[in-house]
């Protein structure tokens, strides 16, 4: 069930029986720009920390636990080129409460979003200070997990310099030591009076309840998003590779290749069985030939980046192997290309993106985010995803696989010496 309750004010009713819990995800989304993620991160660490109301996060936590334990968080988030800011609780359902919960909640999120700790000079100093200090400690763990930090290289090496994707929807350490109080309050104005919400609400509850809810929040209408959140960048014909040497003992190798096929675009089911088969399953190429059958990889996947259009190899092995990888991982893709998998290899690839949609199901999470990528690419229609999966053929995975076109390798490896 869909409404609009303002214009730019959307929200979204998933009624259902099937969880305990009740789930409210708050979503403002706007375009990304070189510098809001650092600033929209702070401010979500501190509005989620207290309020006017409860002006510290142990009397926030208090109220939290006398409403049956809910649980309450904000976070940032990017689909596409659209950056997200999210508030999000759950709670169990009137029902198993025996009193209306969900209403007491919904207050709790206004106070948090309408009244946080702020005077007229800004936010509270104290509060800027220990979130800035944890965010810095959160920032500087990235590069901690080598795994993840090579991936945010190799996307940084793919996209080009003056891509706003350039820049990672968590923030950057070097911009937060930057950001002023004024900036955090022209954030938080810009956010309440511009930005795009979709208010999701998904469990047992009564419709007109938790429309009645929402109809004192103080958002006035604003314009829809007119920036899509498909990212389109041209093919550039330059290789870009880069190598780094650190000390580790596991060395990475990871690849990025042109894959101009985005979210529920004709080919995009296609393209998810091709990635299942190159290195998104445990039947697939990279695995098999790769990690199994070679022992050259601790481990080897492929994702598809359907906003970005593109799709990232990772592997983690030893420096000395650098080149027959890379040779591997050109292979694989080549086999694919001439269409050199089996019938049973994708029909099993096929079985567990199925598997996988349906666990996924089984989550009220799951089930929203699936629900916010809709509305931020603007695909509202729901499709039988099974059918839609089990319909592609081989022909289809061949073309989607030919359509890959090596645009930037990262290789993080250890001392040079080794």
């Amino acid at each position: 069930m869909d409404l609009t309750i303002r214009q730019g004010v959307n929200l979204h009713i998933i009624p259902t029986d099937q969880f305990r819990l009740t789930t409210v995800v708050v979503n403002f989304a706007t375009p990304q720009t070189a510098t809001n993620p650092t600033v929209r991160h702070l401010l979500a660490n501190i509005l989620e920390s207290s309020c006017q109301k409860y002006p510290s996060q142990t009397l926030l936590a208090r109220k939290l636990d006398d409403l049956y334990g809910t649980f309450l968080s904000a976070n940032v988030a990017r689909v596409g080129q659209l950056h997200n800011f999210r508030l999000r609780a759950q709670m169990i359902n009137d029902q198993q409460a025996g009193e209306a919960l969900f209403v007491q909640v919904m207050d709790l999120l206004a106070e948090i979003l309408f009244h946080p700790l702020k005077d007229d000079d800004g936010f509270d100093p104290t509060t800027i200070k220990v979130q800035r200090a944890n965010l810095a400690g959160i920032l500087r763990s990235v590069t901690d997990d080598k795994q993840f930090y090579a991936y945010q290289q190799v996307e940084k090496q793919f996209y080009d310099l003056d891509s706003v994707m350039w820049h990672p929807s968590y923030g950057e350490l070097e911009l937060l030591d930057k950001i002023r109080p004024a900036d955090l309050v022209t954030a938080y104005r810009q956010m309440l009076a511009s930005d795009q919400v979709d208010i999701f609400v998904l469990g047992n509850v009564d419709t007109a309840t938790v429309e009645r809810s929402l109809q004192s929040w103080p958002l006035a209408a604003r314009q829809q998003l007119s920036t899509i959140a498909d990212y389109h960048q041209p093919f550039h014909h330059h290789l870009r590779v880069r190598k780094e040497h650190q000390r580790l003992s596991q060395a990475k190798l990871d690849a990025a290749f042109s894959l101009p096929v985005y979210y529920r675009d004709e080919g995009y089911y296609a393209a998810l069985v091709m990635n299942g088969l190159l290195g998104g399953s445990p039947y697939s190429k990279l695995f098999l030939n790769v990690r199994e059958k070679a022992g050259l990889a601790y481990y080897a996947d492929s994702q598809v980046r359907a906003f970005g259009g593109h799709l990232v190899v990772e592997t983690g092995i030893q420096t000395k192997n650098y080149s027959r990888v890379r040779d591997l991982i050109k292979q694989q893709v080549v086999e694919l290309q001439e269409g050199r998998f089996t019938d049973e290899q994708l029909a099993e690839v096929k079985a567990a993106l199925v598997n996988d949609y349906q666990i996924g199901l089984d989550s009220p999470l799951n089930i929203i985010e699936h629900r916010l990528v809709n509305e931020m690419s603007r695909h509202r229609e729901l499709i039988d995803v099974p059918a839609a999966v089990e319909a592609v053929t081989r022909q289809e995975v061949i073309e989607a696989a030919r359509l890959l076109r090596l645009q930037a390798v990262y290789f993080l490896g250890g001392e040079q010496n080794e």
